[in-house]
This record gives C-alpha cells, sequence and structure tokens, in this order.
C-alpha cells in the first residue's frame, strides 16, 4: 500500500474522503441508525448555517509539486548497469514503480502473478533503477524506454485513480510525472481531469460533513443532497457522490418502513416523499413505496382475519373497531369494503348474506330444513279500502320496516320432515290425541271429518309421500316443532309473524295478488284453477284459466320459487303464523313482530291453500284457526332469527 500523508487543501478536509488511497466507508449518520424515529432527523441549524457559509471548493494548486520530491539519484555502476537493468525490468513487471509502490489492484496486467515474485529484492523499485542507469549513461536506450514504461504506469495509474475517485492518489501520480517529464503531452489533460476531479471531491466531501449532521434535504441549500447533485453535475458518473444520495435515500426509506410496521402511516408516505425529492425519485424510492404498500396490505389483511374472527364470535363492536383501522391502513380497498359489507350483514343478518341458502346440523343428525336468508326492507302491509276483495280486517294499512334480516323455510314443512320431528321426541299431535282431523270428500265437495286421520295423511286422508307438505298439523304442533328445532340446533326457530310472512310472500310487490295483475301467471303455484278432481269435479270459484296439474297438495317446490327464492308461497297450503287473531291493524305493532295475547285460542292463517278462492290469493288475505284445529289445506314453515 502506499504510505503517504495526503495534501494539504485549503478550505477542505482531505481525510474522509475516497481520495487519499483506500478510504474506509464513512459510518451510517445517527439519521440512520434512527431508523425508527418518527420522522427524519433535522440538522442543527448553527452547524448547518456554517456549513453553508463555506466557499465553495476550489481545485489544488497544481503547480510544483507540494509533497514527495524525487529521492537523489544514486549512480549506478557501469559494470552493474545490466543487472540493474534486469533488476528494473523485474520490479516494473512487479509493480514496484517508485519508492512508493503500487496498490495491487493498480498494477499492470502482467504485475498480479509477479508482484509476489521473491526474485525482486525488497526495496527495490524500477524509477530508482533507471534514474541511476541514466545518470550514469544519459542515453541508454534500456533505461529511456524504461523511464517511458514509469511514466505511461503512472498515467496508467492516475486514470484508475480518477475512475475510482481516488483523487489524491492521481495527484501524486500527476506530480511524479510533473518531476520527471515536465513537458509529458498527458500532462495538461491530466491535470484539467484533476482540477475537476478535486471540485467534484470537494462536494462528496462537503455533503459527508452535512449527513454527518443530520442535514439531509434541508436547510434550502446547504445540504447533502444539493452537495452530491452538484458533484454529479460535474461529474455524471461520480459513484461518490450516487452513493451519497443513495444513503440519504436509505435513510428516508429506513425510517418509513419503520413508520409503516408501527402503522404510522401518514408519517410513513412523508417520508417517503422527501426520499423522493433526494432526486426526483428512483427505483429505491418506488420500490420503498411498494414495500411500504405491501406493509399496509399485510396489515389490513390481519386485522381482516381478526375481524372476522370477532364477528364468528358474535363481536360486532370489536369488528368495527377493527374496520376502522382496515380503513386506516388501506382506505377505499377491497379489504376495506369486505369488512365493511361483513359487518352491515352482521347487523343485518348475522353471518349471512341475502338470498343465501343454508341449513344447521341438528344434535340428533340430519339438519334443519334449508333456510333462505330474507333481505331487508320495507313495505305496506294490509290492502286498501277500495281494492277488489278487500276485508276490513286488511287495515288500516301500514308501512314495515325491516331492520334485521331474517331466514324463512324455502319451502313447507314436508312429512319427512315433520316425522324426524316425531321420531325423535315421540311428539303426539293433537290430530292423533282428537283422532280425527278434517279431509276433503269428493262425493259431498267439501271439508269433513274423518277419524284416524293426521300428519301422515293427504288431503284425502290417504298415506302422504315424505315429499309433501304435512297438513293435519295445528298451531300447537307447528310451535311444537320450532321448540324442537331450536333444541337440536342451538339456533331460535319459530313461526313467522303476520309481518314476515306478507313480505316474504309480496317479494318486493305491492299489487293485490303477489304477481302482476289479475290472472296468475303459468306455474306460478298451486291454486284453484281449471284442473278437475280424479272424478272430475271442478271448482265453482277458481282461476277459471289457471292449470296447474294438481288437484289438492302437490310435492313442495314443483313450482318456480319467489324473488326470496321462497318455494309454494303462492298455494299449495295455508300456513300457520304466530300472531294471535285481531279483527284489523289498529294498535297493532309499529314494527314487524307478531301480535300476541296471552291465553289467546285464535291465530292466524296466511297464504292461499290449493283449494281457495281467488280472492284468498290476495297477499293481504288473511283468517284464523283455533289452535288445536287442523285440516287438509293447512300447514306450515318456519323462520330462524339471525
Amino acid at each position: 500500500m502506499r504510505k503517504w500523508v495526503c495534501s494539504a487543501w485549503v478550505g477542505l478536509s482531505i481525510m474522509a474522503i475516497g481520495g487519499c488511497g483506500r478510504s474506509t466507508p464513512p459510518t451510517a449518520h445517527p439519521a440512520a441508525q434512527g431508523a425508527a424515529a418518527s420522522s427524519a432527523v433535522a440538522p442543527a441549524a448553527d452547524t448547518a448555517a456554517a456549513l453553508a457559509s463555506e466557499p465553495p471548493p476550489e481545485p489544488v494548486s497544481l503547480g510544483k509539486p507540494v509533497v514527495d520530491p524525487l529521492p537523489a539519484v544514486v549512480a549506478t555502476a557501469r559494470k552493474k548497469i545490466p543487472s540493474a537493468l534486469r533488476e528494473a525490468r523485474q520490479a516494473l513487471d512487479a509493480g514496484r514503480i517508485d519508492e512508493r509502490g503500487i496498490d495491487d489492484d493498480q498494477a499492470s496486467p502482467m504485475s498480479a502473478a509477479a508482484s509476489s515474485n521473491p526474485s525482486v529484492p525488497a526495496g527495490v523499485n524500477a524509477l530508482a533503477l533507471y534514474r541511476g542507469v541514466l545518470a550514469t549513461e544519459p542515453k541508454n536506450a534500456l533505461a529511456l524506454q524504461g523511464m517511458d514504461a514509469v511514466v505511461a504506469t503512472l498515467h496508467a495509474s492516475a486514470s484508475r485513480d480518477l475512475q475510482h475517485e481516488r483523487v489524491a492518489d492521481a495527484q501524486r501520480d500527476a506530480d511524479r510525472i510533473g518531476l520527471l517529464r515536465p513537458d509529458d503531452v498527458g500532462l495538461p489533460a491530466l491535470r484539467d481531469a484533476l482540477t475537476k476531479a478535486w471540485t467534484v471531491a470537494g462536494f462528496i466531501e462537503r455533503g459527508r460533513r452535512y449527513e454527518s449532521v443530520g442535514a439531509l434535504i434541508s436547510p434550502r441549500s446547504a445540504n447533502a443532497a444539493v452537495a452530491y447533485r452538484r458533484a454529479l453535475a460535474l461529474d455524471a458518473g461520480s459513484q461518490g457522490a450516487r452513493a451519497g444520495l443513495d444513503r440519504i435515500e436509505g435513510v428516508f426509506i429506513a425510517n418509513a418502513l419503520a413508520q409503516a410496521n408501527s402503522a404510522h402511516y401518514p408519517q410513513a408516505e412523508s417520508l417517503l416523499e422527501q426520499a423522493r425529492r433526494v432526486r426526483g425519485g428512483s427505483p429505491a424510492v418506488s420500490d420503498g413505496m411498494a414495500s411500504v404498500q405491501a406493509i399496509r396490505q399485510r396489515h389490513a389483511q390481519l386485522l381482516k382475519t381478526q375481524a372476522e374472527a370477532a364477528l364468528d364470535a358474535g363481536d360486532i363492536v370489536r369488528a368495527a373497531s377493527l374496520q376502522l383501522r382496515i380503513e386506516y391502513a388501506l382506505p377505499h380497498s377491497p379489504i376495506a369494503r369486505q369488512v365493511r359489507e361483513d359487518i352491515e350483514n352482521a347487523r343485518l343478518y348475522g353471518r349471512h348474506r341475502p338470498g343465501e341458502v343454508f341449513s344447521d346440523p341438528l344434535r340428533s343428525g340430519g339438519r334443519t330444513p334449508d333456510m333462505v336468508v330474507i333481505p331487508v326492507g320495507r313495505f305496506l302491509m294490509g290492502s286498501a279500502n277500495d281494492e277488489a276483495g278487500h276485508d276490513g280486517n286488511e287495515s288500516p294499512q301500514r308501512q314495515i320496516v325491516f331492520t334485521h334480516g331474517f331466514a324463512m323455510a324455502r319451502t313447507e314443512i314436508t312429512v319427512g320432515q315433520f316425522a324426524r320431528f316425531v321420531k325423535a321426541s315421540n311428539y303426539r299431535t293433537d290430530a292423533e290425541r282428537s283422532g280425527f282431523s278434517m279431509v276433503f270428500d269428493e262425493r259431498q265437495g267439501k271439508l269433513v271429518a274423518r277419524d284416524g286421520v293426521n300428519w301422515r295423511d293427504d288431503h284425502l286422508g290417504r298415506k302422504a309421500p315424505d315429499d309433501m307438505p304435512v297438513i293435519h298439523v295445528s298451531w300447537n304442533d307447528a310451535q311444537a316443532y320450532t321448540v324442537w328445532l331450536s333444541s337440536q340446533s342451538a339456533h331460535l326457530f319459530r313461526l313467522p309473524s303476520e309481518a314476515e310472512y306478507e313480505y316474504a310472500l309480496r317479494a318486493g310487490t305491492s299489487s293485490p295478488f303477489p304477481w302482476p295483475g289479475k290472472t296468475p301467471p303459468r306455474d306460478i303455484g298451486n291454486l284453484a284453477g281449471s284442473d278437475p278432481s280424479p272424478t272430475g269435479r271442478r271448482w265453482g270459484d277458481a282461476f277459471g284459466d289457471y292449470a296447474d296439474g294438481y288437484w289438492g297438495t302437490s310435492p313442495v317446490a314443483k313450482f318456480a320459487a319467489n324473488a326470496f327464492g321462497l318455494y309454494d308461497m303462492v298455494g299449495n297450503v295455508s300456513e300457520w303464523v304466530q300472531d294471535c287473531w285481531h279483527d284489523g291493524y289498529r294498535r297493532a305493532p309499529v314494527d314487524a313482530s307478531a301480535w300476541v295475547n296471552p291465553g289467546c285460542t285464535q291465530r292466524v292463517v296466511r297464504g292461499a291453500s290449493w283449494a281457495s278462492a281467488p280472492t284468498h290469493a290476495r297477499s293481504a288475505w288473511r283468517s284464523w284457526v283455533k289452535a288445536d284445529d287442523s285440516n287438509s289445506q293447512l300447514g306450515f314453515r318456519v323462520v330462524r332469527e339471525l
């Protein structure tokens, strides 16, 4: 290694820059060590001002060399000239140019292998040997050629030093060339390059001094970034200036990542903006922005998982708190929108969504009936006084608002579903206790009591298939079924309220019938129409232009579902609801809850059956049946609270 001391330079300490031999990289300044700080390190105002008051760097004087004069020449005895020339060649090849030596990585290509050549005595250098020979024989051709090689090597060394911004090393090579060959043709260009290199080095040194006091991008004209940019303006390839800007960007980016990891997102964004100001942005800044965004995405995803767990536990308050944090981490993102929707759905529908079909497992095996989530909304319940077929018990009309969703069975409860309940609970229906129920008698064309008929039978009293709606069940029986479902599923099942039933029947319609106009559209449901009975009977009061292919009950879900996804709301069987019977809606609940009086014996029936007159198919139609009665036109479906 070269063992000289750096030149003195007015107004600038050269010791800190990479131009004094092989300098070690500067240690990270306090801003880099404090990357987790809440903001970039601000410079001390007086220190920054003092640095700013310094004059701009001036190039070093390039007149006579200021250091390293040529050692005194020791003439070589004539008889030793041949051996001196051989040793000089070996020293030249080994990179031992003068008494200072040459770094291995600066030596000529052929010296890489020869630099450790033990045949070259220690302390021997090519310049001293060639000068000694020329002192004895000034025109010695080999010595003159050797001196040319020494100067050429010094030129090459100076060029490499400038390329690597080792300005002091290059200066000493230039000084030595000036001593050896004052008229060297390449010397003026080398000195011009050194003039610019010293100025660039001065700006780099000033930039590092600004860095050391934290003046990274402020004050406005007295900061490290400005100094490094001025260096680059002189030398676009300056690695020292580029490295300085890289360090400054790195400080802001590291601080930004630390702030983002601590969920201080605005501070992180501010630090990235400061990093962008260092040189108008760079791939590193773009990568930093992407990293901060990835951190925010990761935080939001983690919070989403926690919010989902809170919703699963029924803790909407905690989920809402987490949702606010998600909005803060990743505003207007799909994650934030999804959690917001999940919370709103949880408030309205629990962990379900409108239109979703689901069932719950039963402790004794099997599952509950398929349920459909009914969307929240509002409707006008009852009928207007001028509606055709209007009955006084359908008024006064009132607006019902559903602020919370509920789930309703997709179909009427079937014989098979009711059978599971009876088997599991050993329940006996009212019809079984009384020993009879009402069936349709074709000979008489009306409902008549028949002994031995119960829930296992169809509208004629014959054994019913499992997919038929269960009939011959009383309100008491339906209520018992809902209690059993609730105990088996850990969810609250019940009969629908009258308001819930009409809302589900209308499914968004406001016309008298749950379809537009008076005539039912094709295949809308099992209604009394033009179909004859097995014995050829026809209805006297029916939709004469409508045929559905059934006389009596039909298997559930044989017709299209309505807009809410419910089957057989139009026809098939009338259905029990929770409410007690009242002759009208005066003093009725203002919400959708059931209107129940303790001890009431008459319960409301809603919806048309397979044998109902057309006026009973209206959405507002309602009637009553004693709670312990049953017949072949009456079944039920259930509601599950969410």
